[in-house]
């Protein structure tokens, strides 16, 4: 698995953070996913992690012993524990979101990032053959991935300021050119995401499922609910780009430089609507 992340993963962000050693990969059991939670969370309070992957590895549900729902139903049932929903729910759609009170790795502040969201991948996803064929949540395992959107663009951010200007971004008292070097990290995490989404178009038989970036460049199309941990019927989504929510992240950033009242990173993930916390 460690292998595959390392050299075939197809998301840019997250190969960038496996190769940095923020990525925590833990083989896991239904019994231990609380307590792999508590050492991601740790972790993420330490400045030590950005992602995290439950690694299932049951012979059972390898690639040709059973198909992407029967894997999906187990994976939800392993996750279970620290859902505020039923496995069944999850594997039918629901979202297993946790809200995490972390320090803003760009403003310094604690606040509570909402959309830390586990997302099931197995290796039946691949198989065109199969009803729920979606190479976008594919991997060489079962498995689950946990990680933010805004935790993770936020960590971007603050790497783009050490190596820029060496030191954080609240020690920058610049308001101006802190928004310069917002809107470069905008345009990269843009470039980041956009190449991802081609470089899983590549993988795909987009007469199946498509995938590809709107013509305005603002959305990403694909074939399952973002945030949805699993899905039993599939159907045609749209999903922002970093050009939108990028934009949405920065601006509370800047108000928060300007003056503003303490950072608050809830409902900053899609839409500038609340994520439920779990």
């Amino acid at each position: 698995m460690k292998a595959w992340m390392a050299r075939d993963l197809p998301c840019v962000a997250g190969r960038r953070e496996y190769s940095r050693g923020r990525y925590m990969v833990r083989n896991a059991s239904r019994m231990s996913v609380p307590m792999i939670l508590a050492d991601y969370k740790a972790a993420l309070a330490r400045g030590e992690a950005v992602a995290c992957l439950f690694v299932f590895n049951d012979v059972r549900f390898y690639e040709g012993r059973a198909d992407t729902a029967e894997t999906f139903h187990f994976l939800a049932q392993q996750m279970e524990l620290i859902a505020g929903v039923s496995a069944c729910e999850l594997a039918n759609g629901a979202a297993l979101t946790t809200a995490i009170e972390l320090r803003c790795p760009v403003t310094g502040q604690t606040t509570v990032f909402d959309d830390f969201e586990c997302i099931a991948f197995c290796p039946q996803s691949d198989n065109r053959a199969d009803p729920l064929y979606d190479p976008l949540m594919y991997a060489p395992y079962p498995c689950v991935n946990m990680s933010s959107d805004v935790y993770a663009f936020s960590r971007f951010v603050a790497d783009s300021a050490l190596a820029a200007w060496r030191k954080p971004v609240r020690e920058e008292s610049d308001i101006d050119r802190i928004a310069r070097l917002f809107e470069v990290c905008v345009d990269r995490w843009q470039r980041v995401a956009t190449r991802t989404i081609a470089n899983f178009a590549d993988i795909t038989d987009t007469s199946l499922c498509p995938v590809h970036v709107t013509a305005d460049q603002t959305h990403w199309i694909a074939k399952h609910k973002d945030p949805a941990f699993a899905e039993q019927k599939k159907e045609v989504h749209s999903h922002e780009l970093p050009v939108l929510y990028g934009e949405r992240i920065t601006k509370r950033w800047l108000d928060f430089f300007g003056g503003a009242n303490d950072y608050v990173a809830a409902g900053l993930a899609r839409d500038g609507r609340p994520v439920s916390p779990m």
